[in-house]
């Protein structure tokens, strides 16, 4: 029990009971509350010096979670960009070859991101340990464009595959002349030129023989050119067969087709002359797949004598003109 207390009272000479004023009790209530709270602020901060709570302790918690799973997405994500430089590969040296379509390059498959503040959202959190989150989010923009461009040319790969019947009708695969009427008098690759002399790359096959004999179209396709060349070729037939090929029969005597004009494997285009830069009767024939010279014996080169064959893979020989 609260203790009571006495002063004395110079008048009557007693002992009186002290009596507290209201004001005087609020404002020890006061003293008190605010020193309990100094206290217990006091108690708090050094408790937390070297205590967590346990929000903190649930947040601390869900943290590392979070921290967990991103390093378990990144290591997956590292696992599907694995699998998929595989079938990137597979799509450059085989599917993409196969269809003779160009490589696609691979800083291409492989390029960047532009803008510097394109991940600033992330960094900008201010939570510990962003560059992880913001690695995961590169990682799944890379993975996106290289998925993106791989799902573009396997529809590419798809529709020449789908065209694969067009494409063996088109494909310049037929010697354009009779092979046992006439002669191979100069190959493709480097040789001594007839007329102007010196070493000069042959473009493409010279087939010697009789003035007039057919010339005909080596696969299906679309007449680019029916006309007297200034340049060397005299009368000349440019045929456009699709999925990148084009043909030339040049130094005709002939010609029988007109430009526009669709054609047929095995339509006759021409008579084999001497018109242009030529010294005697014989048909230039060239194969060109996207502007570049390729080889003619190879993609008739079945159809050669032994004889022959034994000379398909020689273009870098000398050989002098007959």
């Amino acid at each position: 029990m609260k203790k009571k207390q006495y002063e004395y009272n110079h008048e009557t000479l007693l002992f009186e009971e002290k009596k507290e004023s209201l004001m005087s009790r609020i404002q020890q209530s006061v003293l008190n509350f605010l020193g309990i709270s100094a206290i217990a602020t006091a108690w708090i901060f050094v408790y937390s010096l070297f205590f967590e709570t346990p929000k903190e302790v649930h947040l601390s918690k869900t943290t590392n979670d979070l921290l967990v799973s991103y390093e378990i997405m990144s290591m997956k994500l590292t696992e599907t960009e694995n699998t998929l430089d595989k079938i990137m590969e597979r799509d450059n040296n085989v599917y993409r070859a196969v269809f003779e379509e160009d490589t696609i390059p691979y800083t291409v498959r492989n390029a960047g991101f532009g803008g510097v503040d394109r991940y600033a959202k992330y960094e900008d959190l201010g939570i510990k340990n962003s560059d992880l989150l913001v690695g995961v989010y590169r990682h799944m923009d890379i993975l996106q464009k290289k998925a993106y461009i791989q799902s573009k040319s396997l529809d590419q790969i798809g529709e020449l595959a789908s065209n694969k019947i067009l494409m063996q009708q088109s494909m310049p695969i037929f010697a354009p002349v009779n092979l046992a009427q006439i002669r191979l008098s100069s190959y493709f690759g480097y040789r001594n030129d007839p007329v102007w002399g010196g070493r000069q790359f042959h473009k493409g096959v010279d087939l010697s023989g009789k003035t007039g004999l057919p010339i005909y179209t080596s696969g299906d396709g679309i007449v680019l050119t029916s006309r007297y060349s200034g340049g060397g070729y005299g009368n000349m037939v440019e045929v456009d067969h699709g999925f990148g090929y084009t043909t030339i029969y040049a130094h005709l005597s002939r010609i029988n087709v007109v430009e526009g004009q669709k054609l047929k494997r095995g339509d006759k285009v021409g008579e084999l002359g001497n018109t242009g830069k030529s010294i005697g009767p014989h048909l230039h024939y060239e194969i060109r797949l996207k502007n570049n010279p390729q080889n003619p014996l190879i993609y008739f080169e079945n159809q050669l004598d032994t004889e022959d064959f034994e000379y398909v893979d020689q273009g870098d020989d000398e050989i002098v003109y007959e």
